[in-house]
C-alpha cells in the first residue's frame, strides 16, 4: 500500500512591524516548506534544512506536529505518528515568524493529509492556541500587509498588498556570542499606554503602500528593548540608532532581530545597528527581504500529494533511531 505525503508552504512574516506593536504584520518572501508523511506506529521523525538547525525540536514537541495532533483531535481522530522534512529559509527564533509559520504548516498538512474540512474560521482558531498574534496569523495565511484598525470602536484586521520593491532590512544579532543574552520565558505585548499611538500607525503605512512613493515614511517611536522575548546587549541601543534616510529601527515580532525601514536599501543605517551590537562584543547578520503578496491560503489551494514507495523494513529501523 502507498503512503501520501504532503508539501505544504507558508511565508515569513514580521509583526509588531515599524513599531506598531501589537497592530501589524507584513508577509516575507522567506518561506518554510514542509513534506509530511503520516505514520502508523506512533512515532515522530523530522529532518530540518536551514539556519539555527539547534533551535528546532525533531520530536513531539515540534510545533508542526503539536499543531496536526491539535486538529486531529477536534475531529476525534488519533495521531499516529509522521515523518516531516522541513525545508526552511525563515531564520528560526528571531522574531521572522518561523513559529507562525510551522503552527499553519501542521495544520494545513493535517487538513488535506486527513481530509478533515477544516473551515477557515476553525483553521484560526486552532492556530491560536500557540499563536495568539492575529495579525501575524493573517499575514502568513493571506501574504500583504495586515493592520489593525479602528471603526465604529471596534478593532479589525485590514489587509493591503505591498509594493514588490519594498526592502526591508533585518540585522539579526549573533546571541550564541554573547555570555550575557538570555532568552525570557514570556510572550512580549504592546503596553497599554502605547495602544492609541500604535493603533496610529498602520494607517500611514497601509497609505505609502498603496502609493509608494508619495509620502514620506513615518518616525517611528522607540519600542523598549524589554519587549524583545530575549535580552541582548545592545539592542536598547540598536532601536534608538539614527540616520538621515532613517526614521528609525524596530523590534521585529518578539526579537531579537531589529528590522529597519528606510526609504532604500541603505548602508549607512546598516552599519549604525550593527555597531550597536558590536560595540558590546556582539556579531550579527544582516539581509533583505521583500514583501509576499501570497501566502499560505492561496499556496496550498490545490496542494499536490506526493506519493512515497513504502519504506523497507532496514529504512523502519532506522526512523526508530534517534535523531
Amino acid at each position: 500500500m502507498k503512503s501520501r505525503s504532503m508539501l505544504v508552504k507558508v511565508p515569513a512574516t514580521v509583526g509588531n512591524f515599524a513599531g506598531a506593536l501589537g497592530c501589524a504584520a507584513l508577509a516575507l518572501d522567506a518561506v518554510m516548506k514542509v513534506k509530511v508523511t503520516p505514520r502508523a506506529d506512533g512515532n515522530v521523525r523530522i529532518r530540518y534544512f536551514g539556519e539555527n538547525q539547534e533551535r528546532v525540536s525533531r520530536d513531539s514537541s515540534n510545533l508542526i506536529v503539536r499543531a496536526m495532533e491539535t486538529a486531529l483531535r477536534l475531529r476525534g481522530l488519533e495521531f499516529g505518528g509522521a515523518d516531516s522534512e522541513i525545508y526552511s529559509s525563515i531564520p528560526v527564533g528571531m522574531g521572522l515568524g518561523s513559529s507562525t509559520a510551522a503552527v499553519l504548516a501542521g495544520l494545513i498538512a493535517a487538513d488535506r493529509l486527513y481530509s478533515l474540512g477544516l473551515h477557515e474560521k476553525t483553521l484560526f482558531d486552532l492556530a491560536r492556541v500557540y499563536e495568539t498574534r492575529s495579525e501575524n496569523l493573517l499575514a502568513a495565511w493571506q501574504g500583504g500587509f495586515v493592520a489593525a484598525v479602528e471603526e465604529k470602536s471596534t478593532t479589525l484586521l485590514r489587509r493591503t498588498c505591498a509594493p514588490g520593491d519594498f526592502v526591508l532590512g533585518v540585522v539579526a544579532p549573533d546571541v550564541g556570542s554573547s555570555p550575557s543574552a538570555r532568552l525570557e520565558n514570556r510572550i512580549p505585548s504592546a503596553p497599554l499606554i502605547d495602544r492609541a499611538l500604535n493603533l496610529q500607525r498602520p494607517p500611514t503605512l497601509a497609505n505609502l503602500f498603496m502609493r509608494p512613493g508619495q509620502g514620506s515614511l513615518p518616525q517611528l517611536h522607540a519600542a523598549p528593548a524589554s519587549l524583545s522575548g530575549m535580552v541582548v546587549p545592545g539592542l536598547a541601543e540598536a532601536l534608538k540608532a539614527q540616520t538621515a534616510d532613517m526614521p528609525g529601527a524596530f523590534i521585529c515580532g518578539s526579537g531579537p532581530a531589529v528590522g529597519i525601514l528606510t526609504c532604500q536599501n541603505s548602508s549607512q543605517a546598516r552599519v549604525a545597528v550593527r555597531k550597536c551590537f558590536l560595540d558590546f562584543g556582539i556579531s550579527s547578520t544582516f539581509r533583505t527581504f521583500r514583501p509576499s503578496n501570497s501566502g499560505a491560503r492561496e499556496w496550498n489551494a490545490a496542494s499536490p500529494e506526493i506519493i512515497v514507495p513504502p519504506a523497507t523494513q532496514s529504512e523502519l529501523r532506522a526512523s526508530r533511531s534517534p535523531v
